[in-house]
């Protein structure tokens, strides 16, 4: 047998499910990296729009009364 044969056959341990303490936190952690994609996402949407709103108001063009 060759030596990589030995290493691909070898058994891989079950996985565990988490203890209840590492479930919360995990989930705490998927809550926190959601908040902060909400975040970053809603920062951006603002930045776009008051470009767009800026841009809006240098196109248009106020005739001198």
């Amino acid at each position: 047998m060759k030596c990589i044969e030995i290493t691909e056959n070898r058994l891989v341990a079950p996985v565990r499910p988490p203890t209840p303490e590492q479930a919360r936190l995990a989930a705490l952690k998927r809550q926190k990296d959601n908040a902060s994609k909400t975040l970053d996402a809603e920062r951006k949407r603002q930045k776009v729009a008051k470009a767009q709103q800026s841009l809006q108001k240098a196109l248009t063009v106020e005739s001198p009364a």
